[in-house]
């Protein structure tokens, strides 16, 4: 089967479309990736800042607490 000049250029055309389709897909998936990755990144900073004051406050009241129990035990 022989292609007419025009018929080559709206293959040329065609395959050129599906490439720049699958290429802006390609960048279109590594954007929301990346996104999805920096949330992630964000998240876990957040939870870790979380932790670090609950430990803060955890520590607070561990230290009032011995402070009561040997205040109780000089009591007795």
């Amino acid at each position: 089967m022989i292609l007419t000049d025009g018929e080559k250029i709206l293959v040329a055309i065609g395959a050129l479309v599906i490439i720049l389709a699958i290429i802006a897909n390609a960048i279109k998936d590594y954007k929301r990736m990346t996104r999805e990755a920096n949330k992630k990144v964000e998240q876990k900073l957040k939870d870790e800042e979380y932790i670090r004051e609950l430990k803060k406050i955890i520590d607070k009241k561990n230290k009032e607490l011995e402070k009561i129990v040997k205040s109780k035990k000089n009591d007795v």
